[in-house]
C-alpha cells in the first residue's frame, strides 16, 4: 500500500514537470525490490507474520512500472527469510525472529515456518493471519503455520485479557535467538536454522535443515530437537514429549494418504503431483483454515507425528518429489 502511494506521489510530481526527491526515488527502488523478494511463482505474496498474500492482480499493478530486470535476492538477512529457488520448486522461509516489544502486537510464534510453490502451485502455506483479515489470534501459534510443534504448547503466545486491553495482543515468549546459516553447492543449496523457543520449558531447540535439490528438482528437509544446557529452567520434566511437523496445505490444494499411511501425494490447480514421503511413526490428514483476501477458506494439513527424549532429542526426515506421470 506505500508502494501504490509512493507511485502516485512521484507520477502527481512528473505531471507537474517537478523532480522527485532522491529518498522518494530510493524508496520506491527498495520496495520494489522487496516486493520483487516476496512474491513467488503463483504471483502472490508469502505469507508470513501478519502479512497477507495478496491476489496476484494487485501484486501485478504495483510492479507494472518496475523497470529492473535484476533478479531477486536469495535472502533478505535484515528482514530475517531465506528464499530458496529451483528449477520447479521454490522455497521461501521465515528465518529470523519475530518482532519485540511493542512492535509484536502483529508477530506470530511461527520461527522456521516455510511456504513451497511448485510450479505455480502454491502448496505449502501458513494460516495467513493478519490484523485487517479478521482471522482469529489463534493463528498467530506455533500450529498454525508450516513448522515444528513441541507437546501441546506454542513457542509464543500473544497477550489476553487486561493485558492486551492495555499493551495490545502483544507476543510473548517468542524465540529470541534464531540461528540461520545458507551453504550453495553444485547441487543444490543448503540451509540450517535453529530456534531457542522450546528451550526454557522442554530443555530442546528446533533445528530444520533444508536441502533443495536443484539437480532433481526436490526438496529434502530434516527437523530436530536437540538438547540445550543441562535442562536448567525446564518447567517440564517429563522424559518423553511428543511433536509434530506440520504442513499447512493451500486451500487449492488437495491431499491423499497412500496405502502404506506414509506417503502423502500433494496436488494443486495444474493436477501436477508431488509425494510427501517421510519417517514420522505416525502420518495424518487433518482439516486446517486459511485466511486469503480477507476471508476465511477451509483446508488441510498434513501432519507427522514423533516423540522426543529431553536427553537425546528426535527427528523426523522428509522429502518432497514430484511424482511420475
Amino acid at each position: 500500500e506505500l508502494l501504490f502511494d509512493l507511485l502516485t506521489l512521484d507520477d502527481a510530481l512528473s505531471q507537474r514537470g517537478r523532480h522527485a526527491p532522491e529518498a522518494l526515488s530510493r524508496a520506491i527502488d527498495r520496495l520494489q525490490g522487496a516486493l520483487r523478494f516476496f512474491t513467488l511463482a503463483d504471483g502472490r505474496l508469502a505469507c508470513f507474520q501478519g502479512g497477507e498474500t495478496v491476489s496476484a492482480a494487485r501484486v501485478a499493478a504495483a510492479l507494472a512500472l518496475d523497470a529492473s530486470a535484476t533478479r531477486p535476492s536469495d535472502a533478505a538477512p535484515n528482514g530475517g527469510y531465506q528464499r530458496l529457488q529451483g528449477p520447479t520448486v521454490q522455497v521461501m522461509v521465515d528465518a529470523g525472529p519475530p518482532a519485540g516489544g511493542v512492535y509484536s502486537d502483529q508477530a506470530c510464534a511461527q520461527a522456521l515456518a516455510l511456504e513451497i510453490v511448485c510450479g505455480r502451485d502454491r502448496l505449502i502455506t501458513n494460516g495467513g493471519w493478519s490484523r485487517d483479515g479478521g482471522a482469529p489470534q489463534a493463528l498467530r501459534l506455533s500450529d498454525a503455520a508450516s513448522t515444528l510443534c513441541l507437546g501441546d504448547t506454542s513457542a509464543g503466545t500473544p497477550l489476553s485479557g487486561w493485558l492486551a486491553a492495555l499493551l495490545g495482543p502483544r507476543l510473548k515468549g517468542a524465540p529470541s535467538r534464531i540461528e540461520a546459516r545458507r551453504q550453495e553447492t553444485a547441487e543444490g543449496v543448503w540451509l540450517d536454522l535453529a530456534h531457542d523457543g522450546w528451550a526454557r520449558r522442554f530443555g530442546l531447540r528446533h533445528a530444520r535443515r533444508l536441502f533443495l535439490d536443484r539437480v532433481n528438482d526436490q526438496l529434502r528437509g530434516e527437523d530436530r530437537l536437540e538438547p540445550v544446557g543441562a535442562g536448567a529452567g525446564r518447567r517440564d520434566k517429563r522424559r518423553y514429549a511428543a511433536f509434530t511437523v506440520r504442513f499447512h496445505l493451500h486451500p487449492d490444494a488437495r491431499a491423499s494418504l497412500a496405502r502404506d499411511n506414509k506417503s502423502v501425494l500433494i496436488k494443486g490447480h495444474s493436477t501436477v503431483g508431488w509425494w510427501l514421503r517421510s519417517d514420522a511413526p505416525e502420518v495424518s490428514i487433518e482439516p486446517s483454515l486459511h485466511y486469503e483476501d480477507g476471508g476465511a477458506r477451509r483446508s488441510s494439513q498434513v501432519v507427522l507425528r514423533g516423540q522426543a527424549r529431553s536427553d537425546t532429542g528426535g527427528r523426523i526426515r522428509w522429502k518432497l518429489a514430484q511424482a511420475e506421470a
